[in-house]
């Protein structure tokens, strides 16, 4: 699922920023081997590259599509098409955004429930 110049966006409602750390945290075996995180193993993601992973958790929810995605990288160029692919109205309660770059999730799960935390994935879109 990893490719160049793509980004992949999920958004959703999580209780806290400690939660959404401990959802997107990875590990390592005793032997080295790779752990994917919480969040990973719901989405059947296998690895992404962490360096290029965003992620943001507000205080307060919004649906606002382009207040959610301020301030992230590529701002100006995946702001318009994430708002041309979606094509839905997002919930009220959206508080969490995850963006990883250069990944293009072609993944069946699009939406998680993970503990009172969910996840809803809403697209791939090219940034570069």
């Amino acid at each position: 699922m990893e490719q160049e110049g793509f980004v992949s966006l999920w958004v959703g409602n999580v209780q806290s920023f400690e939660e959404l750390d401990r959802l997107l945290t990875v590990s390592y075996s005793d032997e080295g081997d790779f752990i994917p995180s919480i969040f990973a193993k719901h989405f059947e993601i296998q690895r992404y590259d962490e360096a290029v992973r965003e992620a943001e958790y507000y205080e307060e929810v919004s649906s606002d599509l382009n207040r959610l995605l301020e301030r992230f990288s590529y701002e100006d160029e995946i702001v318009p098409k994430f708002n041309a692919l979606v094509q839905v109205e997002l919930p009220s309660d959206i508080n969490t955004v995850i963006l990883l770059y250069n990944f293009k999730y072609n993944g069946k799960i699009v939406e998680a429930k993970i503990s009172s935390n969910y996840l809803i994935y809403l697209g791939s879109v090219e940034y570069q």
